[in-house]
């Protein structure tokens, strides 16, 4: 089996700096993970599917979801561990938390779910961590798959207290995907929800798409290669750190601080943080230093690390400095600032300012569309036409329940370069 690590790769807006003048400067770090041989080699699996089954998961959502499930089962190994928990006003524990070594009587049990009840997702989720934690180690991939159409209205119903609850859940090496199903759930939690716990969120339109929502889930699982991804970066002298996009960070006595997610074979992630650099002298100036670690599950759990020092070129050579940028990261750039536009338009509408809205998408339209006409993307171009379609349903009339998870949807997959 090849074993190729996971490869760090720096880049910044600009190859050059002017001495005495301050630039705004940003640092790109992407992490990749080319694709290997993972034949019977890949990490066993510990997971629970935690399932809404309230009244309201009626109409064709949890037959489909049933089905999903099925396919789950069917494509785990003996080594893997799962389980299956149902929740409406109560807890049950449909499928215990076992090696799946009998996938026909456990397909058997989710056969005969039928919908009822209310929804307790947090009493859901809390019994799925407690199955899941029971074998949880760093020899496994330990995860929580939660599907919901609804909101939460018995246990734990406050989002800030959830999104606490799956923080504690993520501290215990056991990360959290949600699915949202339909019209009814609640969006901004879910997503909330699925960056806490270092999993993902998937916004399902309708029933038919749930098979496929959970083959998509599944894939990932059968092909992570590195877990405990951890990015710090140290800001050096005259270097102030201004403002950090994608992925959630935190800045710890001057170091920030970005935990990541599970790394899939063939995997990309980007993180761009934006710098205020002040240079002086000519020459070569220390930008940041910049640590990255991993748990490689391709071979012995060992933690690989890597010490990178950022570095760039200050002169007053006319030719360099009109250079120019670099396209590839203001283009960037510019992706994950339409999450955050997307993010502010949803804002504004839900207050009823659909004309601010729609200057916000219009203005990022045009900010992408210089991108276009200089680089002649076809991802920037998709950006563009999805953002005029956003705008234009800016409306009381259009811009319905559907429309926003689509537009969130959006959102995060900006920032995860999902």
């Amino acid at each position: 089996m090849s074993n190729e690590k996971i490869k760090v790769e720096l880049s910044f807006s600009q190859q050059y700096l002017s001495p005495g003048e301050p630039s705004t400067v940003y640092l790109m770090v992407r992490l990749h993970q080319p694709k290997i041989d993972l034949e019977g080699t890949r990490m066993p699996i510990n997971t629970s599917f935690v399932l809404d089954r309230s009244g309201s998961m009626g109409g064709g959502k949890l037959q489909y979801t049933k089905q999903a499930v099925e396919f789950a089962i069917s494509h785990l190994d003996p080594d893997d561990y799962a389980s299956v928990v149902l929740f409406d006003d109560d807890i049950n524990v449909l499928a215990p938390h076992n090696k799946v070594t009998h996938k026909d009587s456990i397909i058997q049990l989710i056969r005969q779910v039928f919908t009822r009840g209310s929804t307790n997702l947090s009493g859901g989720l809390l019994k799925g961590m407690e199955l899941v934690k029971d074998v949880a180690g760093e020899e496994r991939v330990n995860r929580v798959i939660l599907l919901t159409d609804g909101l939460a209205n018995r246990g734990v119903t406050e989002p800030a207290k959830l999104v606490k609850m799956v923080k504690e859940i993520k501290s215990q090496n056991i990360s959290v995907s949600a699915m949202g199903v339909g019209e009814g759930f609640a969006e901004d939690l879910l997503v909330d929800m699925a960056e806490a716990g270092n999993g993902n969120f998937y916004y399902i339109a309708s029933p038919d798409e749930i098979p496929g929502i959970f083959e998509q889930e599944l894939s990932g699982l059968l092909s992570v290669t590195g877990q405990n991804l951890s990015l710090s970066i140290t800001p050096r002298n005259n270097v102030e750190v201004t403002r950090f996009l994608g992925y959630p960070a935190q800045m710890v006595d001057g170091t920030l601080h970005i935990n990541l997610p599970d790394m899939y074979n063939g995997d990309t992630k980007t993180v761009l943080i934006e710098t205020m650099v002040y240079p002086a002298d000519k020459g070569k100036m220390p930008l940041a230093d910049i640590n990255f670690n991993y748990t490689d599950v391709t071979g012995d759990l060992t933690t690989i690390k890597y010490d990178i020092s950022a570095e760039m070129e200050v002169t007053d050579d006319p030719a360099c400095l009109e250079s120019g940028p670099n396209l590839q990261v203001m283009k960037e750039v510019e992706i994950f600032r339409t999450s955050e536009v997307q993010e502010d338009a949803m804002q504004d509408s839900d207050a009823g300012n659909y004309e601010k809205a729609r200057q916000k998408l219009n203005e990022q339209v045009e900010r992408l569309r210089k991108i276009y006409r200089d680089t002649n993307d076809d991802e920037v171009k998709k950006e563009m036409e999805k953002l005029s379609r956003d705008s234009e349903r800016m409306s009381p009339e259009f811009f319905d329940s559907m429309a926003r998870k689509k537009m969130k949807m959006d959102s995060y997959e900006h920032r995860k370069k999902r």
